[in-house]
């Protein structure tokens, strides 16, 4: 499927057509919104976990995460921020609730250091999002969530391919399993996502869960020394993404 690669600068606000997920990337340490303004969006529940934090400095990026989040959940549906019910769901994937159920418009975010990357869609999806000079255990990690071929194929890259190699494993994985709403339980080993030469063009790889429904992930350069991942069911979408500055 035809694609469109890169993050944009926003001019406006897109629409979201039933093929497309939108991929929004943003900078919690500099949100594009005031802190304050962000804050003002929050439920009380929010605001208790985000005073629950030790440091400041992790204080204001859940503030920043979650306010952006409900803003650009607002944006879409036409609807205030903070009249907004986001709760989690029979796995803990977080979901929209109350009167903004039937929209059918579902969302993930990952966030890593000072990013965020939120993925929006007509369809269940998951994202994840990592810095590429993060120190690993690329072994332990690999082993544990890889099918037998995976693993075979990951122990016989050169040492120097093994830290780019990982990430893109890793971040499919967890893209995977935050579709699915399962995370880790979800049985990642069962899903042979990576190193397969049989992928797409765009290098997508689809597979298909127990109940027999059809999954399709692919890797993202959201900007240099990041490396993401993006899930969504069935493989007829494509993805589109900006930088929210």
């Amino acid at each position: 499927m035809a694609q469109e690669i890169g993050f944009h600068k926003a001019s406006s606000h897109p629409e979201l057509a039933a093929d497309e997920v939108h991929l929004w990337l943003a900078t919690l340490d500099r949100p594009p919104l005031p802190l304050p303004a962000l804050a003002a969006t929050l439920t009380v529940d929010e605001r208790e976990r985000a005073a629950r934090f030790r440091f400041s400095e992790h204080r204001d990026r859940f503030i920043a995460g979650r306010g952006l989040l409900r803003e650009l959940l607002g944006r879409y549906l036409d609807r205030s921020a903070a009249a907004l019910r986001i709760e989690p769901g029979a796995h803990g994937k977080p979901a929209l609730a109350g009167a903004d159920i039937g929209a059918e418009l579902h969302f993930n975010l990952s966030h890593s250091s000072d990013r965020v990357l939120y993925a929006v869609a007509h369809r269940e999806v998951g994202v994840d999002l990592e810095r590429l000079d993060r120190s690993v255990n690329h072994a332990a990690i690999i082993e544990r969530v890889c099918a037998p071929r995976e693993w075979a194929a990951f122990r016989a890259l050169p040492a120097e391919r093994l830290q780019s190699a990982f990430f893109a494993c890793w971040t499919r994985k967890e893209a995977i399993a935050k579709a699915l709403g399962g995370g880790l339980a979800s049985g990642l080993r069962t899903f042979e996502v990576c190193c397969r030469p049989d992928v797409d063009p765009d290098k997508r790889a689809s597979v298909r869960d127990g109940q027999g429904r059809e999954w399709s992930v692919l890797n993202l350069e959201p900007e240099s020394g990041w490396i993401g991942a993006l899930a969504a069911m069935d493989a007829d979408w494509r993805w589109r993404g900006w930088r929210w500055a």
